[in-house]
């Protein structure tokens, strides 16, 4: 039994158990960051809770078995994670946006170029402001 829970415990650690906590901290838009992260915990907080209340029951009733099925649904749910969720590692929050549909590739790239220009724009202005206030200054 000891041995199942290990084997448990590995498949768990590299499969559903990390994942809510790195997967949502990239998924989120940062004006809504904060809805995401909480839903994440509480749905993590609230499977572990029933996980816990269950499992009991699920011993007494499965025997050793009850260690295998949750072997299966973790080897199960890292295919699934492996195949169906995009990889974000090395991707900045723009692309993220991108890659989860909330922004077309081109309404981004636009975006991010006016805005370019924009802080370009105002650099400019500024270095201006401050020759022409030298200028005043020296006359």
């Amino acid at each position: 039994m000891a041995a199942m829970l290990y084997i448990y415990v590995c498949f768990y650690s590299m499969g559903w158990g990390p994942l809510p906590w790195v997967y949502v901290a990239d998924i989120f838009p940062t004006r809504t960051r904060h809805y995401g992260l909480a839903v994440a915990s509480a749905s993590q907080w609230l499977f572990n809770f029933v996980l816990s209340k269950v499992t009991p029951d699920l011993v007494s009733d499965l025997g050793y078995k009850v260690f295998l099925m949750f072997g299966a649904i973790n080897i199960g749910g890292m295919a699934t994670f492996t195949l169906m969720i995009p990889e974000t590692k090395g991707r900045s929050l723009e692309e993220m946006d991108v890659l989860f549909g909330a922004v077309q590739a081109d309404a981004r790239r636009a975006d991010i170029e006016k805005r370019e220009r924009a802080m370009e724009h105002g650099v400019h202005e500024t270095k201006s402001e401050r020759s022409v206030d030298n200028v005043d200054n020296k006359v």
